[in-house]
């Protein structure tokens, strides 16, 4: 019913002013819709990422001493003492050789594995899922089997080695400074490959199968169209690779702190498990720590703002044209040929003769095998990804005397079933279950309300600050917890926070709602803007058309956060160990509690893989749920 307003003359609130008045206030309520549909998620990204970085900062010109008190101002000290520790030039040397090896195999190895998954064979949907595997897999579980296979006259890798003849000792391949940190290295590029794989793999998907049949119609071969059709038109997605897999390798601590980071010396550390051992472990100088943590913070920066100029969050996605046409496809093409025909003919076609008869030659002896050989390679690759869960599977199954036992045996003499009921009784395994079933599921609800709001209201609305908030997202995507640990360590000093059930949950949700508001905006953007009207005329407001026609509509990208926060929760080990450790009250959470296991003498592997197998096998599954969906959604937008 129409409100009716009288005219009452020009003595009081008459008709020159209320009609006035009230649209002023309506157009003051409509246009501050976004930040009110935003706040809670600024609210969180204030609170629990920007605060903390804000103060590390100011940390860093702090003088505190080892109990964590202040003792006043002191300037530039800890960045003198920083840059004159003599661990630091060995500490540089590891983390630019850590990045450039790391990075450099993984992108190498990914750009061949991508393509190999982009061909069709049997047994492909296999090979898949065991990357998942590595992937899913709390990177503390794997990096443990992997400390497990290097051990030194009992370790795996030694019996193999030594059994193909290719060793004539054993090697401590975490142990000996010469060897460990290669050998973490190459931990390290096993567990990235996964993601940069399917990064790859989601923008081969998204080239034009007609851009390869112009490129075979002008008479390029297989090199020629890879090398100038393929890779130009895979560079975003590459692009995104590695500046993803630069931040991911830049603050990877877990592995390199369970493998060796407990370990004397500074043989294996990188700037990260540096940073934890002078804040938390070794030196005890928050100070410092906060200024080693201000110097990664700047690298991460301008790791950030490349990748920020990379995907551009101030376009619209739903307003990007869905494909080429098939002329322009052809005559990009025929462009990308005839430049590479250039190049041939300015020198190239001499030298690449002998090659081009020798690659006829081998296509013509592939060409009959290749539907087994592809087959053959997709299992080797399967079986390695999925050898250090097997070798985890099997020490499961021994008694602790086979663990030890040199030389290491492959297959457990006794079949141990009973490590499995036993483990529940050698630590409080059911409450450590409890607890990160807990804090997983409740900092997945915490993001789901506060990121499908966020994402909605910024695919719908046109305001200022838009692009910018949509900065803020990747930035905070970008920046692991890791790199505020010493920020947030004091921030959860200040609220008394340490060990309590809120903070850890709160952290959770902080540093996972990026992700999720970058996927369901992603996913409501591609929802068509007509639903939301056709719904407004049959007078539904935002939030019921959100929660009526948008969010079932978005399931699929729902359904992706979801599953992929719990695992990133239910694995976290970082912030856990330094923030929600606390045995005593039990408050521990499954990724720090199974670390009991080892000790500085002896490690119960048997029972410690028990566990870790426990923890793996559902989020394994879930991860091969949304897998199909989950890169494509986290590059949306990334090659348009």
């Amino acid at each position: 019913m129409t409100e009716h307003v009288p005219d009452t003359g020009p003595a009081g609130p008459g008709p020159a002013e209320r009609p006035t008045l009230r649209p002023r206030r309506l157009s003051i309520w409509h246009r501050s819709a976004p930040l009110r549909w935003l706040s809670p998620s600024i609210l969180v990204i204030t609170l629990v990422v920007a605060f903390p970085a804000a103060y590390m900062v100011w940390m860093s010109f702090l003088r505190i001493n080892r109990i964590g008190q202040i003792e006043g101002f002191t300037g530039l000290d800890n960045y003198r003492r920083l840059f004159s520790e003599p661990a630091l030039p060995q500490v540089i040397s590891n983390t630019t050789l850590w990045l450039i090896v790391v990075v450099g195999l993984t992108v190498l190895f990914s750009l061949g594995l991508a393509q190999f998954l982009s061909k069709s064979f049997f047994g492909r949907r296999l090979v898949r899922l065991a990357l998942i595997v590595p992937w899913a897999a709390s990177l503390v579980m794997t990096a443990t089997v992997w400390r497990f296979i290097y051990e030194g006259g009992n370790g795996l890798l030694n019996r193999l080695l030594m059994d193909l003849g290719i060793l004539n000792a054993p090697v401590d391949w975490y142990k000996d400074p010469s060897v460990a940190f290669f050998s973490i290295m190459a931990v390290g590029v096993i567990t990235s490959i996964p993601f940069t794989t399917y990064v790859l793999l989601a923008g081969l998907q998204t080239i034009p199968q007609e851009v390869l049949e112009a490129a075979k119609i002008d008479g390029a071969g297989p090199f020629a169209t890879y090398r100038s059709v393929i890779l130009p038109l895979l560079r975003p997605s590459l692009l995104v690779a590695l500046v993803l897999n630069m931040l991911h390798v830049f603050n990877a601590f877990t592995v390199i702190w369970v493998i060796a980071g407990q370990t004397a010396g500074h043989h294996a550390d990188t700037t990260v498990t540096w940073m934890y051992k002078i804040a938390f472990t070794v030196q005890l100088d928050p100070g410092e720590a906060a200024a080693l943590a201000v110097v990664n913070v700047i690298f991460l920066t301008l790791l950030v703002a490349a990748y920020v100029r990379i995907l551009r969050p101030d376009r619209d996605i739903a307003a990007q044209p869905a494909a080429s046409a098939t002329g322009s496809v052809r005559a990009k093409t025929a462009a990308a040929i005839g430049g590479w025909s250039e190049r041939v003919r300015t020198g190239l076609r001499p030298a690449l003769v002998p090659l081009r008869g020798a690659g006829n030659v081998v296509g013509r002896a592939w060409a009959p095998i290749r539907p087994v050989g592809l087959s053959v390679i997709g299992f080797l690759v399967a079986a390695f990804f999925l050898a250090p869960y097997l070798a985890m599977l099997l020490g499961s199954l021994k008694t602790q005397a086979e663990m030890f036992a040199v030389p290491a045996p492959y297959l457990p003499q006794e079949w141990t079933w009973s490590n499995y009921v036993d483990v529940w009784d050698r630590i409080p395994l059911a409450n450590y279950l409890r607890i990160s079933l807990f804090v997983a599921v409740a900092a997945t609800v915490a993001v789901l309300f506060i990121a499908a709001p966020a994402a909605y209201i910024l695919a719908r609305s046109k305001f200022r600050g838009r692009a910018a908030f949509l900065g803020v997202v990747l930035v905070t995507q970008m920046f692991p917890a890791v790199a505020l640990l010493i920020g947030l360590y004091r921030q959860a000093l200040f609220v008394d926070g340490v060990h309590t059930f809120w903070f850890i949950i709160a952290v959770n949700t902080a540093f996972n709602l990026a992700f999720a508001i970058w996927i369901i905006h992603a996913n409501v953007s591609s929802i068509p803007a007509d639903i939301d009207e056709a719904a407004m005329i049959d007078g539904l407001g935002r939030f019921r058309i959100m929660l009526r026609m948008i969010l079932p509509l978005a399931a699929p990208a729902l359904i992706t956060v979801t599953i992929f926060t719990f695992i990133q929760v239910w694995n976290e080990f970082v912030i856990a160990l330094t923030l929600f450790n606390d045995p005593a009250n039990g408050r521990v959470p499954l990724t720090v509690g199974v670390q009991q296991f080892i000790g500085l003498y002896e490690t119960n592997y048997q029972y410690l893989f028990a566990a870790a197998l426990m923890a793996i096998v559902p989020a394994v599954i879930l991860f091969a749920v949304i897998e199909r969906r989950l890169v494509s959604g986290l590059t949306a937008g990334s090659s348009r």
